[in-house]
């Protein structure tokens, strides 16, 4: 199994990370617009695989010749979202990106799956199929298993107890009009402040530490990677395209071949109309990025 990941920051070097901690391939691919520092980690991950008497093979530079024939590509390059910077802004530069990524990936990995991290996720996951011309069963977004260890996170510590098995998921846009559903026992009020945690876990550790998380996303990567590469049929919470193109999270399922199985949405009414309004604001986006100019 061959994976590389485009952008070699916090995100791309923790997915390594766990990759080879899990044992998951026998190649990586670090592709960075800095060669030099794909280079440093691919070498810095290369010695890790030694000290755990692993036989991994990592490599690392800006020459995307490096994922040639590679399984599974993920994305992680992108600008990170300034003071004062507008979400559309934001979403005309890392569409660039990803389309430029997307493209190059289709040249020299076109049987591969692409797992989008970029954000803004759901409108970089539709670049990313615009852009390679992959079947849509190709393209995975990561943002809903990171939401749903934020909604996870979030009850177990109200309630004090272990949620790792909870079936409680976050559904929808990966903003602030994400869709939390809990299977645990709360009050409104209770649920509210849930739901707010959770809508603003991204937020509280920019503050803390003046940058986003990289270890969760990191981890929802893998157990995307996880299905992909055993054929899992645990469902998972991932932005994929529907039958009109529109990106959001859901649950579905995945297999070697890519997603399998859009599971059943069944929303209470506030809740369809939360995902309506999400999925006009997501087209609206769409067709302001021009993306016949990519």
């Amino acid at each position: 199994m061959k994976i590389a990941i485009i952008g070699a920051g916090n995100v791309g070097a923790s997915i390594a990370s766990l990759l080879l901690s899990k044992q998951m391939c026998d190649n990586i691919a670090l592709i960075d617009i800095n060669s030099n520092l794909a280079k440093a980690k691919a070498i810095d991950l290369s010695q890790m695989a030694i000290a755990l008497s692993q036989s991994a093979k990592v490599v690392g530079g800006d020459d995307y010749k490096l994922l040639e024939n590679f399984d599974i590509v993920i994305i992680t390059a992108g600008v990170a979202r300034k003071d004062g910077q507008s979400r559309s802004e934001l979403a005309k530069i890392n569409a660039n990106i990803v389309a430029d990524a997307s493209k190059k990936i289709a040249k020299f990995a076109p049987n591969s799956t692409i797992i989008v991290v970029t954000n803004p996720l759901d409108i970089m996951v539709y670049v990313a199929y615009k852009s390679s011309g992959f079947d849509k069963s190709k393209i995975i977004g990561m943002a809903g298993e990171l939401d749903s260890a934020r909604l996870k996170f979030s009850l177990q510590n109200y309630l004090g107890k272990d949620m790792k098995d909870s079936k409680s998921c976050v559904i929808g846009m990966h903003n602030d009009s994400m869709i939390c559903l809990s299977s645990e026992n709360l009050n409104s009020n209770e649920f509210e402040n849930i739901k707010s945690q959770t809508i603003n876990g991204g937020a509280l550790i920019v503050k803390l530490m003046n940058t986003s998380a990289f270890y969760a996303p990191a981890a929802g990567v893998i157990n995307i990677c996880q299905a992909l590469i055993y054929g899992n049929s645990k469902p998972l919470s991932c932005s994929v395209l529907d039958d009109n193109l529109v990106a959001f999270s859901r649950l579905v399922k995945i297999d070697k071949n890519g997603v399998k199985e859009l599971l059943e949405l069944n929303l209470e009414q506030k809740d369809r109309e939360i995902l309506d309004k999400s999925i006009d604001e997501f087209i609206i986006n769409i067709n302001n990025l021009n993306l016949n100019g990519f």
